[in-house]
């Protein structure tokens, strides 16, 4: 995360006010301060300023995007509006709800961590069954690629202890294989993680998604493993209703093979603290040995 100046704050006040001036005299709050934008609230409104010129870009494409998805997803999206400029912004009602993060998820009792699973299977049922050729001219591309496997296993292998290194070995063969053919191609989300979901914590329901600026085409194996930032035990439920709902089967240690990489890659390009980056693998690894019995059993009964 990259932090605000005050000037410019400052200045991303002046130009909302300039452009609708029914917001003089209101009083905006720094609503999130990420790489590729910054998000200021309003009296309910989120408005979202992009940091360079590809975000920008990314951020006009979300808004195409949206228009063309909001018909045709039950789950509640933003509804950004573009305004244009020297620094344009977007501009769209808040979706109430907060962060859904592992504790808040660990809190819910089996009904609501089946809600919101039922809601994010639907989610990704409707968004998978899109015509890839429609979406493509509403402007979706395809989503970013991680990190080559041989960079992963060069830069995450010296930061983590020796025990370890047979799963780093173990997931980057894995990840080395990995292909998408045929019907794994899909469109998706690819951001399915609790900082971009509005959930309540007074019902424990999921109102809302947004930011779907990372959507695009990719494999949907991936897609559906971003859940467990929250909790494995999250992605395991949206999976047993993905596939009531889709008639698919998935494929859950391939699933959780992305998220593995995922968590390597991040150590390895240093994205975060080395402290923070070693603690998600080995936690992640600890995860994975709890779910293993509720994966074979899944696999049995396929």
């Amino acid at each position: 995360m990259q932090e605000v100046v005050a000037a410019d704050l400052a200045r991303y006040r002046a130009l909302i006010i300039s452009a609708l001036p029914q917001f003089v005299g209101r009083q905006f709050v720094t609503l999130s301060e990420g790489w590729d934008s910054v998000a200021l609230e309003c009296d309910g409104w989120i408005f979202r300023f992009p940091r360079s010129q590809l975000a920008a870009e990314r951020l006009r494409r979300e808004v195409g995007l949206l228009g063309f998805l909001r018909p045709r997803i039950t789950m509640a999206l933003p509804q950004p509006v573009w305004h244009e400029g020297d620094e344009p912004f977007t501009q769209h009602r808040k979706i109430d709800g907060t962060y859904l993060e592992t504790p808040q998820y660990l809190a819910l009792d089996d009904g609501r961590r089946n809600a919101i699973a039922m809601r994010l299977a639907q989610l990704y049922a409707e968004l998978h069954q899109l015509p890839l050729a429609r979406v493509q001219q509403a402007g979706a591309v395809a989503v970013d690629p991680w990190m080559a496997p041989d960079d992963i296993l060069a830069g995450a292998i010296p930061k983590l202890p020796k025990k370890l290194h047979p799963f780093v070995r173990r997931t980057v063969k894995a990840y080395r294989k990995l292909t998408i053919a045929g019907d794994e191609l899909v469109y998706g989300y690819f951001d399915g993680h609790g900082w971009n979901m509005a959930f309540d914590d007074k019902t424990g329901l999921l109102n809302g998604v947004y930011d779907f600026a990372d959507s695009g085409f990719g494999s949907r194996h991936r897609d559906l493993s971003y859940s467990n930032w929250i909790s494995a035990d999250l992605t395991l439920r949206i999976i047993d209703r993905y596939e009531g709902l889709t008639r698919r089967a998935i494929d859950r240690n391939l699933v959780m093979l992305y998220t593995s990489a995922l968590r390597l890659a991040e150590l390895a390009a240093e994205f975060l603290p080395e402290e923070t980056a070693v603690a998600n693998v080995v936690g992640w690894v600890a995860e994975l040995e709890a779910i293993k019995p509720r994966i074979a059993s899944s696999q049995r009964q396929q």
